[in-house]
């Protein structure tokens, strides 16, 4: 039986795209946790990326959530995640890359608001059970890292904000024109799963890595904004994928 690794940051919106396509065409696969800075070693070595995830399947080795997708597509079409039809292929794969850019925004104006809290370098570092004193000497590392790897800084941040806002509206209106319930056809899509799985950490789905949060221990500006997201139509769609197609 062939091998399959799926190596990830379990926090990444991306890695969390390329685990539901594996776990949505019922491929057999382990994680394996790199630690964020020195796992660029292992990802040039593998992929000649810097990015997570990097899939190992057998002796083929894939970088890139979207290239991971295609592949997947290819080499197991079984439970197709691409419809066959020309014009519904050619709206998936729009969707996909359209949506794919937004998560880059997503992530800059998440961690804006809450890079800060003691919870995120938690939910970063814990998957590696480091002692606690390496943790503590890693955690502000780590977030000054994250900071300037990402562009955490006010403007950046801002327009971000509006980036995530018109990948939003795409989803909404996208769904308004189709059935309400996946954004091409009848069934699910890699559309979907790119929509939800990277949308994801804005609404934090409970049980998935970015359900940090004890209730009423955010500032209430700060609930208020990520409430909002929750209750607007997109936000109320990627829960329903979750709890009906995760």
């Amino acid at each position: 039986m062939t091998e399959r690794i799926l190596y990830q940051f379990p926090i990444s919106h991306y890695c969390e795209k390329s685990r539901w396509q594996l776990d949505y065409k019922g491929l057999a696969y382990r994680t394996r946790n790199l630690l964020p800075g020195p796992h660029r070693l292992r990802t040039q070595w593998m992929a000649r990326i810097n990015t997570l995830p990097v899939l190992r399947d057998g002796q083929r080795v894939v970088g890139d959530s979207t290239k991971i997708a295609y592949y997947l597509e290819k080499h197991y079409p079984e439970r197709s995640l691409i419809p066959t039809d020309a014009e519904s292929r050619a709206r998936v794969i729009e969707l996909e890359q359209q949506l794919d850019r937004v998560a880059v925004h997503v992530r800059r104006w998440l961690y804006g608001q809450i890079i800060d809290r003691p919870e995120v370098m938690d939910a970063m570092l814990d998957p590696y059970r480091l002692p606690s004193p390496v943790q503590k000497v890693l955690a502000p590392v780590t977030r000054e890292g994250v900071r300037r790897l990402y562009r955490i800084e006010p403007k950046a941040v801002a327009h971000s904000g509006q980036r995530l806002e018109e990948g939003l509206e795409l989803v909404e209106e996208t769904l308004r024109r189709g059935n309400g319930r996946y954004l091409v056809g009848e069934r699910l899509t890699l559309a979907d799963i790119t929509a939800a799985g990277l949308l994801a950490p804005l609404v934090s789905p409970a049980g998935t890595p970015w359900d940090i949060f004890e209730e009423g221990t955010l500032p209430a500006a700060l609930q208020k904004q990520l409430d909002d997201l929750r209750e607007r139509p997109a936000g109320q769609w990627v829960l329903a994928r979750y709890a009906e197609d995760r």
